[in-house]
């Protein structure tokens, strides 16, 4: 992109989030990264290191505001079974002012725990989770 506008910059607040097709409106926050495997190759002649690739590890987390049972019901009874649940996660950001919307897939989302209890006094409901992934797909991406 050879120039931008300030407005272009895409803001979360009409974001969107399914997990295996249910739209999970009290989503505040989805974080998802892939980041490459390496491997440490040592070469004479020279005094550093280099990498190669060998795969790569996907890892995420998901922010919501606490309005229900659906986490508990969906992920505690697979890890009490020691059953391994897996989801497909789509994340859309749709801001008007940007370049277009971005909408992203992540399957075979594995999540790490759920919390059965978790509150205090004073403080809105929240919960965090996070989970891996081993593949995705770029379903609309925002090209200027």
């Amino acid at each position: 992109m050879d120039a931008m506008e300030a407005k272009q910059v895409m803001y979360g607040t009409r974001s969107e989030l399914w997990l295996d097709g249910d739209k999970i409106a009290e989503a505040t926050e989805c974080k998802a990264t892939l980041t490459a495997d390496k491997l440490e190759v040592k070469m004479a002649g020279h005094m550093t290191k280099g990498y190669k690739v060998v795969g790569y590890t996907g890892k995420g987390s998901l922010k919501l505001h606490k309005v229900s049972s659906y986490f508990i019901e969906k992920l505690a009874p697979g890890i009490k079974e020691g059953r391994q649940v897996e989801f497909t996660i789509i994340s859309k950001v749709n801001d008007p002012d940007a370049v277009g919307a971005e909408r992203v897939a992540l399957y075979h989302c594995v999540f790490d725990s759920v919390d059965l209890v978790n509150w205090s006094v004073g403080k809105l409901g929240e919960e965090s989770y996070n989970f891996t992934f081993q593949d995705y797909d770029v379903l609309d991406s925002a090209d200027a």
